[in-house]
């Protein structure tokens, strides 16, 4: 779901999540990487379903939803696809006040085990935290907050990366000047997008957290073409850290950016044709075996989403609709 940002008090409670019935049998993993058919989470609002690579069998795994403004905010799936991590909002009228919950959350990869190991302070009036992303690391969980605070008509934000161990506990808060999508599961690198002022143009970053000495440096960039219809997919970097992806429509096409970390080559790969929509927003998601992945596309015309299921090595793709608009993150395993 899109992260929605609510800026309020938190509220005291937070329902239990639904347990499915029967477990889901574990996946056929070889070093880290699923060798078995693709395994889809879809997250739609405030719940957890998996689908089949055709977009079928739809099974409800977590179910955070407890009214309208529950919704989910980030996800990530551990490296050996066992657990996942993410950011939980929900909200609720209090004593006449909407007031909010935001936590960090931990479960099993069939929705068992869900704890909290994170809950953002309380709002006030004056200062609000917010969850921006999560990423379940080779041996850290990662999570980035940014912090608001109102003061004389000006709003001031400090965004920090925290690293917890799978638990919760041992937290190490640093500030993130780079805010970022996403983190290797070694915590080096993050990335992001920027926009260039006037014209727009947008081009890819990688950060190392570690260059000029612990305050950050560019590792590489990547300029977006101008000629594109619409870009609007967050870079994510694989579940072995090997890769950087990225989306995006040029020409009645939907393409696949391919960035290799150790050489800083880029390739980038057709996954669909005859692509007429105008997409304002886009979710990439690529495997544990670098190769099968999903691109979601959100064309903002109140009607369900769609969801590409891509292979990178042959360039074949078949495509399904979600079950309704909410659908904007299907994440690949």
């Amino acid at each position: 779901m899109k992260n929605l940002f609510l800026s309020l008090a938190v509220i005291a409670t937070i329902f239990a999540s639904c347990t499915p019935e029967t477990e889901t049998p574990p996946l056929p993993v070889s070093g880290g990487i699923n060798t078995g058919d693709l395994r889809l989470f879809v997250i739609d609002t405030a719940k957890v379903n998996t689908v089949t690579a055709t977009g079928t069998a739809e099974t409800t795994i977590l179910n955070r939803k407890t009214n309208t403004n529950s919704y989910i905010g980030s996800f990530s799936i551990k490296n050996d696809g066992t657990k996942f991590v993410y950011a939980d909002n929900q909200g609720a009228m209090v004593n006449n006040l909407f007031v909010a919950t935001k936590t960090v959350r931990v479960a099993n990869a069939n929705g068992s085990g869900d704890i909290a190991i994170y809950t953002a302070p309380a709002s006030t009036n004056t200062v609000s935290t917010e969850i921006n992303y999560v990423k379940f690391g080779a041996l850290k969980i990662y999570y980035a907050t940014a912090t608001q605070t109102f003061q004389g008509g000006l709003i001031s934000t400090v965004t920090k990366l925290n690293t917890v161990n799978f638990d919760g506990t041992g937290l190490v808060s640093e500030n993130a000047p780079f805010g970022g999508n996403d983190i290797t599961s070694d915590g080096k690198y993050i990335t992001y997008i920027a926009s260039t002022p006037l014209t727009n143009a947008q081009r890819l970053f990688i950060v190392d957290r570690t260059g000029d000495l612990g305050a950050g440096a560019t590792y590489h960039t990547v300029n977006i073409p101008t000629s594109i219809t619409s870009f609007a997919s967050q870079p994510v970097f694989s579940y072995d850290d090997k890769f950087a992806y990225y989306a995006y429509a040029e020409n009645q096409t939907l393409k696949v950016g391919i960035i290799n970390m150790a050489t800083k080559s880029s390739e980038i790969k057709t996954i669909a044709t005859g692509f007429t929509a105008t997409s304002a927003y886009m979710t990439i998601s690529v495997a544990s075996d670098n190769n099968r992945g999903v691109l979601v596309v959100d064309s903002s015309n109140n009607l369900p989403t769609k969801t590409y299921v891509f292979n990178l090595a042959n360039g074949n793709s078949t495509s399904f609709n979600n079950n309704d608009k909410n659908v904007v993150e299907v994440y690949a395993y």
